[in-house]
């Protein structure tokens, strides 16, 4: 069974954690403890949320409070250390928020939205504004490709024409 790492108990997160968990991923999400008012969610996102039936929807997954303290990625995953126990080996590692400080760890290279297995999801929503259709994608990405850097490639190139289309979109 394929395992994912999900750091960001966000919208964009969970998200992430339910529509990988409905295609039999083993998930566990990092979760900062700090809950935050209900996000209103419209436009893409609305229909997103009606696709994946995340309003309301049980979730199963392992939540844990640890910090990521670096990320070592191969040739077929990611080696990801921890503050509080050992290192723990998944097969992708998505960055749904900026918290985890995913910018910070050497190696990841921020002119793309991922690097080998780690998806950079935060920035991927900064850019296009979609947080539960970014994660709906990305998603869907890992059940269309049978590799995570073809995986990557797809879910990348169809979310960057939105992040050019934002940019030259007046957002009110």
């Amino acid at each position: 069974m394929a395992t994912a790492l999900v750091v960001g108990a966000g919208i964009s997160g969970l998200a992430t954690a339910l529509r990988l968990t409905r295609s039999t991923w083993d998930v566990v999400v990092l979760d900062s403890g700090a809950h935050h008012a209900p996000v209103l969610i419209t436009g893409p996102d609305r229909h997103a949320a009606r696709r994946l039936a995340a309003l309301p929807h049980d979730l199963h997954y392992e939540t844990r409070r640890s910090k990521v303290t670096a990320l070592h990625p191969d040739r077929f995953g990611v080696t990801v250390a921890f503050d509080d126990h050992e290192d723990e080996w998944f097969d992708v590692v998505v960055c749904a928020q900026p918290c985890c400080e995913a910018e910070r760890l050497p190696g990841l290279r921020l002119e793309t939205w991922s690097r080998d297995h780690v998806a950079l999801l935060y920035r991927a929503v900064r850019d296009t504004g979609l947080p539960l259709s970014a994660a709906e994608l990305l998603a869907d990405a890992f059940d269309i490709h049978t590799g995570d850097c073809a995986a990557f490639a797809w879910w990348e190139t169809t979310l960057k024409p939105h992040a050019i289309r934002r940019a030259f979109t007046r957002v009110r």
